[in-house]
């Protein structure tokens, strides 16, 4: 995996530098915050490439810190709502999901409920646009606080679930038009984080296997049949 380290003025723009000299979008990466930076020191960054035929496989955080991050983490997004006019209550959900050598990872969802159809339509944008911004900046502001990038999911009215159930569908429904048309069928432009879902869905099924292709936002999955 490509690593690179960056300065600048701020985290925020530490981070895009970095991101434009790797060529890749904010969930295609693990960003570390190695220096916050202040009025007389800039801010440094470590951001490392992640591929995305792969789950994520970031250290496991000690069991020590989830207390003092649940309660922070849900005090910056109930902050950022309410500076938005947006009337919700937030719950914070920690869970272990299998990683990649066999071990477990444990991940902090924060869970956006409680507001109407608008605003949580507004939140999630079109293809879930706003909720990556949103769960960025939640990031961004967590990391100032606890010195390190803490790689928070955040949702909004189950939508990620609702999301992943659908791709995991569409993987499963084009993975059967190849198997009968013995054909490649590529998939819609997609997200890394969406990307993952649909390699992820179709890793055990032998006799189709997946790619990513292209670049920025064309960038997405095809399916092929097993290679004989």
């Amino acid at each position: 995996m490509k690593s690179i380290e960056i300065s600048a003025r701020t985290v925020a723009e530490a981070i895009q530098l970095a991101l434009d000299q790797l060529g890749k979008d904010r969930d295609e990466v693990a960003i570390e915050v190695l220096e916050a930076g202040s009025e007389d020191e800039e801010a440094l960054v470590r951001v490392t490439a992640i591929e995305d035929e792969e789950p994520n496989t970031q250290q496991q955080r000690p069991a020590a810190d989830w207390s003092e991050l649940d309660q922070i983490s849900r005090r910056v997004l109930e902050d950022l709502l309410e500076a938005m006019d947006t009337h919700g209550y937030v719950t914070a959900v920690r869970s272990s999901v299998p990683g990649q050598h066999g071990d477990t990872e444990e991940t902090l969802t924060l869970h956006v409920e409680g507001a109407d159809e608008e605003a949580m339509g507004l939140l999630i944008g079109r293809r879930g646009e706003t909720l990556r911004s949103l769960q960025f900046m939640v990031n961004l502001l967590v990391s100032r606080k606890v010195q390190k990038w803490p790689q928070i999911v955040v949702d909004v009215g189950n939508y990620r679930q609702r999301r992943q159930e659908s791709l995991e569908g569409l993987a499963r429904r084009m993975a059967e038009r190849v198997r009968q048309g013995g054909r490649s069928i590529a998939l819609e432009p997609m997200g890394a984080y969406e990307r993952r879902i649909v390699h992820l869905a179709l890793r055990s099924d032998n006799s189709v296997y997946t790619q990513s292709a292209g670049e920025g936002d064309t960038r997405k999955v095809i399916i092929y049949p097993a290679k004989s």
